[in-house]
């Protein structure tokens, strides 16, 4: 987008509310003098005249005006805030210590998330500054700051209104560990910089980096002036009207940092601060974002922008991985000049949701001539509504949110096999890096994403956006209004869920659905899900699984700020990046990452399929298998010839068997009673076996060769009335609305829908 171009962005404050809750929205308006709001249901989300279109409508609002633009700064960049009395400010008798494992120390950053250009007596200047520890605003006087510059080691100070450094001479590497330490005495009238290679199992080449210099200033008690303000550990600061953004960020682990006052106790020094990144103040254990001070003076800090916690730290042995059991072994944070959980935009207006308001998909709609934005969230009623419930994966939106990987990542093209499909939304994403990445890429420092956010510009939830990598491109939560869309089609009301709410509330959100139907994808689910849906089919409920690669992967949300969601990569299966050995396990939940298959939950068990392969360059079509002649699974027929293809056609790749697909196998604990009612017609070599089914790199893995790459259709009753009906494919929800609805694939669902609607038990032939 050029300088003049007109843009709105903006998100809400959380993804769903009952009536009586009020939600907040904050919204960015640039180059636009002012926009129109108004509360709009979301209907269908697919754009393409393949199908009905996108559909909303609108709804009359206490939020319905005109607003006044105001361009906001998303600012990225983690680091931890410590507000104090004013005792870490000045430097005049201090000494300073921290660990420090650079990532990027010689980057060539730039833009938001690099060199700014500001006043001379900016503490930040031209070269390319990341900051460990500091107490300055840029282009303020007062403080201190400890950094690299250029990955070379510096500690600056303002004397005399002006700017003292002193600098060693030898660029550090990356991905080793240091100890840097400073002195600073006006008394003896002397600061001394220094840095020490440390010494562990995860630094084995230590010694190739001894002898670094130490460097020694002389100075005099008037020079030091200290601005009284927060101390920041991963960031300097800078103004921006009344707020303070994190500047200059570091990339990297920082660990064990300590300030002292030196002089005033026998032994010397008297402890300011003393900050523990690896204890945590739950009973629990978690590390969330405060970090503990075990000083006397208690300055504890809060982490901002979620930088990663629960990595290793200086002191990592290697033989335990749970942050929870050797705390002094992880007292480290990796910070990212990238990292953005939340944008913090002041609220331009607010919603109580009211009474009355049917359960469903909205959005704050804002716009302006040229522009446009939805703010989506889901509505829950105060109490259950109606018989049917579809869980829409949050989860999963917040695991792909602003994924630019068709601009970014290597052979993209041979991923997908065709050349990306992008839309304006995605170059909108290419102007706006600094709304964040999605859990499927990496940091600017090459380490994964692991923290998905919905307070920020998420312009892959927008109702209209189409996925670059799947032909048609209803991904996420437009794929999901496909299923919303078929039920409204179908005139069957619907409570709308999500898994931020089945995590939180349990199985007893689910009591007394008759039907809880699934989105098109709940690839990442916590184990709180699993074992709520365990449950309800457990007591007689019915689910249809109307997706693929569900149920997946490890996710978490953060229990104190649910807007913030974990996805750490263990070393195992399909994955897009893996975290580094010791880091796998999730701090907001005390999960270890990675496939529930690898931690004794496959698919499988749940739902009767579970991830076999992923293609896109088409879809195909379903053919029946002999269970689906079996009397008790004469219902989902109906109307269907016995010979008759299924869903060859639909917005998904032409077909509605495809993207990634599911298998039955019960070797991973697909029940003995469930009947494989259909499999997939053939896929190309596009299509290869998941990752997890690979154990040697040998010939045979695509569509045409292995009988594993398929897409398969069970049905399966369960002891005490329950059941579910899983599908096994991403593609399947975009060939509902074939024809105006009248195909076989809607016939079938709606038939196991109308089925799963009566009390009988499914395995009674009727």
């Amino acid at each position: 987008m050029g300088t003049d171009t007109a843009g709105l962005f903006g998100y809400s404050n959380t993804l769903s509310g009952r009536p009586g809750e009020t939600l907040s929205f904050h919204v960015s308006a640039e180059n636009v003098g002012s926009y129109r709001a108004e509360l709009v249901r979301l209907r269908h989300g697919f754009t393409g005249s393949a199908g009905p279109g996108f559909l909303e409508d609108s709804v009359p609002s206490s939020f319905d005006g005109e607003y006044a633009g105001q361009a906001q700064t998303c600012q990225p960049g983690s680091y931890v805030e410590v507000k104090h009395d004013g005792k870490l400010a000045d430097c005049a008798e201090t000494s300073i210590r921290a660990y420090i494992y650079p990532t990027l120390p010689r980057s060539e950053r730039s833009g938001e998330f690099g060199a700014y250009h500001v006043s001379q007596n900016s503490m930040v200047r031209d070269s390319q500054l990341q900051t460990v520890l500091s107490t300055t605003i840029a282009g303020e006087i007062g403080g201190y700051s400890l950094a690299l510059d250029d990955g070379i080691p510096t500690f600056s100070w303002f004397a005399d209104g002006a700017i003292r450094t002193l600098t060693l001479n030898q660029h550090l590497q990356d991905h080793q560990w240091y100890l840097l330490e400073v002195t600073a005495s006006a008394a003896e009238g002397a600061v001394t910089l220094s840095a020490s290679p440390v010494a562990n199992i995860m630094n084995r080449n230590a010694e190739a980096t001894a002898g670094l210099d130490s460097d020694f200033a002389r100075c005099s008690a008037t020079q030091f002036e200290p601005r009284v303000g927060d101390l920041r550990i991963g960031s300097s600061a800078r103004r921006v009207g009344s707020r303070l953004l994190a500047y200059e960020t570091f990339n990297g682990k920082i660990g064990g940092v300590r300030i002292d006052q030196l002089g005033d106790e026998p032994s010397g020094q008297r402890t300011l601060g003393d900050w523990h990144f690896g204890l945590s103040p739950r009973s629990d254990g978690l590390l969330l974002d405060v970090v503990l001070d075990k000083s006397p003076h208690a300055f504890h800090g809060t982490c901002v922008n979620t930088p990663t916690r629960g990595v290793t730290g200086p002191l990592f042995q290697g033989f335990v991985t749970d942050f929870r059991r050797v705390p002094d072994e992880y007292d480290a944070i990796h910070f990212h000049d990238d990292d953005i959980t939340d944008a913090d935009w002041p609220a331009s207006f607010s919603f109580e949701i009211p009474d009355g308001l049917p359960s469903g998909v909205y959005a704050a709609k804002v716009s302006a001539p040229g522009a446009e934005q939805y703010m989506p969230f889901f509505v829950l009623p105060s109490e259950r509504k109606n018989r049917v419930a579809v869980l829409f994966s949050t989860a999963t939106y917040l695991a792909y949110s602003n994924d630019r990987i068709a601009f970014e990542a290597d052979q993209a093209e041979i991923i997908v096999s065709h050349t990306p499909i992008v839309d304006g939304l995605d170059l909108a994403l290419q102007d706006h890096p600094e709304f964040g990445r999605s859990c499927y890429e990496i940091h600017n420092d090459g380490s994964g994403v692991v923290f998905g956010s919905s307070r920020r510009p998420i312009l892959t939830m927008q109702p209209t956006h189409r996925a670059w990598f799947q032909h048609g491109g209803a991904w996420g939560l437009p794929a999901d209004l496909c299923i919303s869309h078929w039920l409204e089609h179908e005139s069957i009301p619907f409570d709308a869920i999500t898994d931020h709410d089945l995590d939180r509330e349990g199985h007893e959100l689910l009591d007394g659905y008759d039907v809880v139907i699934t989105g098109a994808h709940p690839e990442y689910v916590t184990r709180a899900e699993i074992e709520s849906i365990d449950t309800y089919l457990s007591t007689g409920g019915r689910l249809m699984y109307l997706g693929g690669n569900g149920f997946f992967a490890t996710a978490s949300f953060d229990p104190e700020q649910p807007h913030v969601m974990e996805l750490r990569r263990a070393d195992g299966g399909t994955r897009p990046h893996q975290s580094p050995f010791g880091d796998a396990r999730h701090t907001t939940s005390g999960e270890q990452a990675g496939l529930w298959r690898n931690k004794g939950l496959p698919p499988q068990k749940l739902v009767g399929v579970g991830f076999a392969a992923q293609g896109f360059d088409r879809s195909t079509h379903y053919e029946r298998l002999e269970d689906s002649h079996d009397p008790m699974a004469a219902f989902v027929f109906d109307g269907i010839a016995s010979d008759e293809l299924i869903g060859g056609f639909g917005i998904m790749g032409g077909g509605a068997a495809g993207a990634e697909i599911d298998c039955y196998d019960p070797s991973l604990g697909t029940a003995p009673g469930a009947l494989l009612l259909a499999t997939s017609g053939p896929f190309s070599d596009g299509y290869l076996l998941a990752a997890e089914e690979v154990y040697e790199t040998l010939p045979g893995l695509g569509g045409t060769e292995n009988p594993r790459v398929r897409a398969d259709i069970v049905l399966c009753p369960i002891e005490g009335g329950g059941a579910y009906f899983s599908v096994g494919s991403i593609a399947f929800s975009g060939s509902l609305s074939y024809n105006a609805y009248d195909n076989n694939v809607a016939r079938m669902t709606g038939n196991v829908l109308q089925r799963f609607l009566r009390k009988e038990p499914i395995d009674s032939v009727m």
